[in-house]
C-alpha cells in the first residue's frame, strides 16, 4: 500500500494531505459535474498507503461528479467516507478510531467504510455504532451509486466478495497529490505471502493495466498540466502485462512528448533489474533518479522469517549497481526493527550492512503484530522497548546519511518542480531525485507548477535551500 507503500508493513500514518479536490474537478470535468448541491455533503478520510490515497481522491472525483459538495471531515456532512488499511493490528484500530470521530461530527450521518480492512473484516466493521455501509475493495468504484441507491437502515449494507483472482485490472484511476504532481495506478495486488502482510488477502492477486491503457491515461494527465507523475499499485515491480514487464512498460511512457517526468513507487529488490536500472539512466530525465526499496531487514534469518524472496547480497547488488550507474541517483528503503527472531546480533548485521550500503534514506517502522498472519504467531518476539531503542538508531543513521547525501550536491544544480504555497510560506518544491527544497526565487516571478533549474545553497538534515537559476517549462 507502493508508497509508498505498497505491500510492506507501516506503521499507522496519519492522514496524508488530500487532494484540493474541488479546484482539481474543476480542472478536470469542466462542464461535465452537475453542480454542487450544499444540503449533499461528503467528507473523506484516508488510512494507509499511496494507492488509498489515489483510490480516494478518485471516490471524490465521482462524488462530485455527481453533485456532492465536498467538505472537510471534521466538519459535519451527511456521508462519511473511511478508506481504511489493514496492514497491522494498529491500523484496523485507528480505522474504528476515526469511524467513531465521524460519527461524534454528525451522529445522524451515514458512514461508510470501505478498503482492505472493510475487505478482510467486514463483520468486525458492520457492529461499530453508526456504520451505514461496509463497501470491499472490489466495489469500491460502485461507492457513490450504493450510497445515492440506498435507501436510509438500521442495518449497514455490507457489500463484499473475494477479490478476484484473475489477472485483469480494468480501468486507470488518476489523481492529484497535489496541483503540481499527480499519480497513475498501474497494478493492483500482490503474488508475495510475507508472513507479516495480510495485504495480498486484501488486495488479491498482482493483476496489471495495458499499456495502451496507461498511455492514454498518462497523455490526459499530461494535458490537464501535471509534470510530475507518480506510478503507483500495490507492488508495480511486479507489473506485467502480455509479456511487457515495467522497464518495458518505462520504455514505452517515456516516447510521449511533452515536458513531464515519471516517479517509480516501492519496488521489491529482486524486482530491480538491470534493465530497469538502464531505463531510468538512459530515459533523458522523463524517469526520476529515485528507488524507494521495500527490502525491510539486512540479514539474511530475519529475511527468510518474513517470507521475503531476497537476500542481503540481492539489495547489496541493486545498490551498488544503481550508485554505478546513475551516482547522483537517490535510494532508500522501508526498514522493519523488532522482527520475530531479530536478536540484538542480527539487528547489528543489519545495522551494519545499512551504514556501509548505498542508501540516503530509511523509512524506519518497528515491527507489529497483525492478526492472522503467521508471524503474529511466532515465539520470538521481541520487546516494545527494545524495538523503540533500535529504531531510534536505524533514525539516526538515516539522518547520518540523509546529511551526507545533500552535502554532495552543495553548489549544484537540481531541475525543481514548484509545488503550491500558502501565502506568506516560502516556495517549495521537489527535485527529481527526491529533495524537498525550499526555494530562493532570486527576482523571478515564480508559481506552482514552474518546472525550474536550481543550485543548492545550503542543506541541513530536515530542508535543503535552492536558489532559481531560471525557468524551464
Amino acid at each position: 500500500m507502493s508508497s509508498s507503500p505498497s505491500h510492506q508493513p507501516q506503521k499507522t500514518r496519519p492522514p496524508q494531505a488530500q487532494p484540493d479536490l474541488e479546484s482539481l474537478n474543476a480542472q478536470k470535468n469542466p462542464g461535465k459535474k452537475q453542480e454542487p448541491n450544499p444540503e449533499r455533503t461528503v467528507a473523506f478520510y484516508t488510512l494507509g498507503c499511496k494507492a488509498n490515497q489515489l483510490e480516494t481522491s478518485t471516490l471524490a472525483n465521482q462524488f462530485q461528479d455527481q453533485g456532492w459538495r465536498i467538505v472537510p471531515f471534521d466538519e459535519a456532512a451527511e456521508v462519511y467516507v473511511v478508506n481504511t488499511c489493514t496492514v497491522t493490528e494498529r491500523s484496523d484500530q485507528e480505522s474504528k478510531r476515526i469511524i467513531r470521530r465521524a460519527r461524534l461530527s454528525n451522529p445522524s450521518a451515514r458512514i461508510a467504510a470501505t478498503g482492505c480492512f472493510a475487505q478482510v473484516a467486514p463483520d468486525e466493521l458492520a457492529a461499530l455504532d453508526g456504520i451505514s455501509f461496509v463497501i470491499g475493495n472490489n466495489f469500491k468504484d460502485q461507492l457513490v451509486q450504493i450510497v445515492q441507491d440506498t435507501p436510509p437502515s438500521d442495518r449497514p449494507l455490507v457489500q463484499v466478495s473475494e477479490i478476484d483472482k484473475s489477472r485483469i485490472m480494468e480501468g486507470a484511476s488518476s489523481a492529484a497529490i497535489d496541483r503540481t504532481r499527480g499519480s497513475l495506478k498501474i497494478q493492483d495486488g500482490c503474488d508475495y505471502k510475507c508472513t507479516y502482510c495480510i495485504i495480498w488477502e486484501a488486495r488479491g492477486l498482482s493483476r496489471s493495466l495495458p499499456v495502451e491503457d496507461i498511455k492514454v491515461q498518462l497523455q490526459r494527465m499530461l494535458d490537464e498540466g501535471f509534470k510530475e507523475i507518480g506510478l503507483t499499485g500495490i507492488n508495480i515491480g511486479q507489473y506485467e502485462h502480455e509479456g511487457a514487464d515495467l522497464a518495458d512498460l518505462l520504455r514505452e511512457l517515456i516516447q510521449t512528448p511533452g515536458p513531464f517526468r515519471l516517479r517509480l513507487t516501492s519496488l521489491d529488490p529482486m524486482e530491480v533489474s538491470e534493465k530497469l536500472i538502464d531505463v531510468v539512466r538512459d530515459s533523458h530525465g522523463k524517469i526520476c533518479p529515485h528507488f524507494h526499496l521495500s527490502a525491510q531487514s539486512a540479514e539474511d534469518y530475519v529475511l527468510k522469517r518474513m517470507g521475503r524472496r531476497h537476500h542481503v547480497a540481492d539489495m547489496e547488488r541493486v545498490c551498488h549497481s544503481i550508485a554505478q550507474k546513475i551516482p547522483q541517483a537517490s535510494v532508500g528503503s522501508d526498514i522493519i526493527v523488532g522482527f520475530p527472531g531479530e536478536t540484538a546480533e542480527r539487528f547489528e548485521a543489519t545495522y551494519q550492512t545499512l551504514k556501509n550500503t548505498y542508501m540516503n534514506y530509511f523509512h524506519v517502522f518497528s515491527y507489529s503484530k497483525r492478526k492472522g498472519t503467521p508471524a503474529a504467531t511466532f515465539p520470538d518476539q521481541v520487546p516494545e522497548r527494545e524495538k523503540k531503542a533500535r529504531a531510534q538508531r536505524l533514525r539516526a543513521l538515516s539522518d547520518e546519511k540523509t546529511l551526507a547525501y545533500r552535502q554532495a550536491f552543495l553548489g549544484q544544480t537540481l531541475h525543481v518542480i514548484v509545488e503550491e504555497s500558502e501565502s506568506g510560506e516560502p516556495l517549495k518544491g521537489m527535485s527529481e531525485n527526491y529533495l524537498k527544497v525550499h526555494i530562493e526565487p532570486h527576482g523571478l516571478p515564480l508559481q506552482a507548477n514552474d518546472w525550474i533549474c536550481a543550485e543548492v545553497v545550503d542543506v541541513s538534515v530536515d530542508t535543503v535551500q535552492v536558489k532559481a537559476l531560471g525557468v524551464l517549462a
